[in-house]
């Protein structure tokens, strides 16, 4: 029963961001120069679904033919662009964050986990079930100098990703007082926007 209403509750949520992802004000600018607003939603795989009003029919673009995205999110206007990333054999759409000699983007997911919980039944006399779950946020960040043409991982806020300090150090190897900040830890991997602020006003 508690799986039941755990399921319908889950089921809800998501149909209500559906519904109203469905209605979020778009621009998107394509690279031959075309700009179409409407309404629209990024989708996985690099694709974007949009309708110029309600009751038109969605179209489906891909992110190669497009410039940059438009959309607007929580009351803030967030762009999204499609680039190559450093090491990988994919390209990937990135939410841009701070514009200037560095670039720097980032990739939002969040969600839940459902709990696997042992209950009576199944395999073994022991059945799964799943409990009210996790809730997950995790930000990627990238960046980018104007003469790279692909973006460079630089950290997330997970509990185990790569290090952080060896990776903006060889980054911004060029800024030594940032590399000084970076090695002694008063900018950690949580003050990733800060490093990229630092290096476009006070590194030359």
């Amino acid at each position: 029963m508690k799986y039941t209403a755990h399921l319908l509750f889950l089921l809800l949520a998501f149909s209500t961001v559906q519904l109203q992802a469905q209605k979020t004000k778009a621009i998107l600018t394509f690279k031959d120069g075309t700009v179409l607003e409407g309404l629209g939603k990024i989708k996985s795989f690099g694709k974007v679904k949009f309708r110029k009003a309600r009751k038109e029919k969605a179209i489906k673009y891909s992110f190669e033919e497009l410039e940059k995205v438009k959309i607007y999110e929580g009351g803030e206007i967030n762009t999204y662009v499609y680039r190559p990333v450093k090491d990988s054999e994919f390209s990937k759409v990135l939410q841009l964050i701070e514009k200037g000699k560095v670039t720097l983007y980032r990739i939002h997911s969040e969600g839940y986990v459902a709990n696997a919980n042992m209950g009576t039944g199944g395999f073994g006399g022991a059945g799964v079930g799943f409990g009210a779950g996790n809730y997950y946020s995790i930000n990627n960040y990238y960046v980018q100098r104007g003469n790279e043409e692909e973006v460079t991982h630089l950290g997330s806020n997970q509990l185990f990703s790569k290090n952080f300090k060896k990776a903006a150090s060889a980054y911004f190897e060029d800024c030594a007082s940032l590399v000084e900040k970076i090695q002694t830890k008063e900018f950690k991997k949580r003050h990733i926007r800060e490093v990229v602020e630092y290096y476009n006003n006070d590194c030359n």
